[in-house]
């Protein structure tokens, strides 16, 4: 008795839902499609009386010439070999075109890995670039502040030189006083000529002293502010030439982004292509499994007319 209400006629729903789907009706496989329930054995007993053909009473069946068993037999030996010759050529061309297919896939995916490695390398350098770019920018910054400092500098030191000017031209301006008064004082006393003479060659000799170091200091600071100017125009050649290596980093930089753009749209074409041959593989296997199908549709069409030569041809 089968146990768990399984029955013969579930066992034949069973065993015919799987073989068409095209699975072979395993004792496993009905078990499973019977909802787990019933053993095997009982399983097993069922699936042989399904798969036992009915006994065949040969005395009522017609005497068949032996014509006829010849061609009956021929016909199922043409149509084994068609069905092996079918099967192995299908066989054949669905293992050159899944060899076709992984050959494209792997080549597929070596060129997505080599894109991939580039673009990664081109990124790390972009960002190299970009580090680099900002370094050349906080030192251009820096450059200029230098600069600044140095212009007003340059102008404080303009400005002292004007004092000085200034100055010099004010002690010139006293000189010429002094020697007026000189000249005035000695037509009026010209008792005290001497003493006042002498007092104001000291003065004069004073004065040519200060105005001699008034005029060794404005040199000092001419010296200086060469110094500062030559400072001035070396800082302005520095920054020149790290404008224009900031104008050429800024075009590797682009051009490098432009190298990451046609990078990123060839790996696009790659998954296109992938794609396209995954569409193309697609019908082969439909065909392939239609094909078994149909083989298996064949199998039992030959299985049949072997059970029927048997039962056509006579015991001995």
């Amino acid at each position: 008795m089968a146990r768990g209400g399984i029955n013969k006629a579930l066992v034949h729903s069973a065993r015919d839902a799987l073989l068409a789907r095209g699975l072979y009706p395993s004792i496993d496989l009905v078990r499973v499609e019977l909802g787990n329930t019933g053993s095997k054995s009982t399983i097993q007993r069922y699936l042989k009386e399904l798969n036992t053909p009915p006994a065949v009473d040969t005395a009522s069946l017609p005497k068949v010439s032996e014509e006829m068993l010849s061609l009956v037999t021929s016909l199922a030996e043409r149509l084994t070999q068609q069905a092996q010759e079918a099967v192995a050529e299908e066989r054949t061309q669905l293992d050159r075109q899944q060899t076709r297919y992984h050959q494209e896939h792997a080549q597929l995916r070596e060129r997505l890995d080599q894109a991939l490695e580039r673009i990664c390398a081109q990124t790390t350098e972009i960002e190299t670039q970009r580090q680099r770019e900002r370094q050349l920018y906080e030192q251009l910054k820096d450059s200029e502040g230098e600069r600044q400092r140095l212009l007003q500098l340059v102008a404080g030191q303009q400005q002292m030189l004007e004092e000085r000017a200034n100055h010099v031209k004010s002690l010139e301006e006293k000189h010429q006083h002094a020697r007026e008064g000189l000249e005035h004082y000695r037509q009026e006393q010209l008792a005290q000529r001497g003493q006042e003479l002498r007092r104001h060659e000291q003065q004069i000799h004073e004065l040519r002293q200060e105005l001699q170091t008034s005029q060794n200091s404005q040199m000092a600071k001419q010296e200086e502010l060469v110094n500062v100017y030559r400072e001035h125009e070396r800082l302005l050649h520095e920054s020149r030439r790290q404008q224009e290596q900031l104008r050429q980093h800024t075009k590797t930089i682009r051009d490098h982004q432009q190298t990451n753009d046609r990078l990123s749209e060839q790996v696009r074409q790659l998954l296109t292509e992938q794609a396209l041959l995954r569409d193309r593989v697609n019908p082969y296997l439909l065909q392939c499994r239609n094909d078994r199908r149909h083989l298996r549709g064949q199998a039992r069409q030959i299985e049949t007319l072997q059970t029927l030569l048997r039962q056509l041809t006579p015991s001995a």
